[in-house]
């Protein structure tokens, strides 16, 4: 297998590297989306988070295993094997043990019956707006009380996924925006809006 090096950094000062494959989804460096949720998501130390569709290195679940070292647990889920292994070698590369990967050939069937405080996701936009309607419905089965689902989308595709955010979660804001992305934060409420802490508002 062909691969390619990777070396950024995130947050003002992280350091992250990655080896990547042609044939993944943005195999030659981080794209503006990804980036613009490791940059922005809310992430507490100890916190359990579900990375869907992490991709092939895992950025967004590595980034989220170094801001929560005393959380329980991080899980990357993806469809594509060969994204997978890579994301597997990706943790290894970071130095990050609280972290691992799982395939998921349907979504959320890797991580049936788990609950975490966050799902992360810059979603498979090119695998059509059902899958993504399945994705971020399918989010609050898997939120513990009080959990986020923190997306970045295109800002083309802005309304129709605001309209799937909007009808299937009680608070929803913006996280940030850049060029072409937004980042939402969404979330059930189980209390008063005026007692949601200040730590989840973007």
């Amino acid at each position: 297998m062909r691969v390619r090096r990777i070396r950024d950094m995130v947050r003002g000062g992280m350091p992250l590297n990655f080896v990547s494959a042609p044939s993944v989804f943005s195999g030659e460096y981080i794209d503006a989306g990804t980036r613009l949720l490791a940059e922005n998501m809310v992430i507490m130390n100890d916190w359990d988070v579900l990375d869907m569709g992490c991709g092939y290195g895992g950025v967004l679940g590595i980034v989220a295993a170094k801001l929560a070292p005393r959380g329980g647990r991080v899980v990357m889920v993806d469809t594509n094997k060969l994204a997978v292994k890579l994301a597997a070698i990706n943790i290894r590369i970071n130095n990050v043990d609280n972290a691992e990967v799982r395939w998921g050939g349907d979504l959320y069937g890797a991580v049936q019956g788990e609950r975490f405080n966050t799902v992360i996701s810059n979603p498979p936009i090119t695998a059509g707006l059902e899958v993504n309607r399945r994705l971020i419905i399918g989010a609050r089965e898997h939120l513990k009380p009080g959990g986020l689902l923190q997306i970045v989308i295109p800002k083309k595709l802005r309304s129709r996924f605001e309209e799937i955010l909007y009808g299937n979660y009680d608070i929803v804001e913006r996280l940030a925006k850049s060029g072409n992305y937004i980042a939402y934060v969404a979330k059930v409420m189980d209390y008063p809006p005026d007692l949601m802490p200040k730590s989840h508002h973007a």
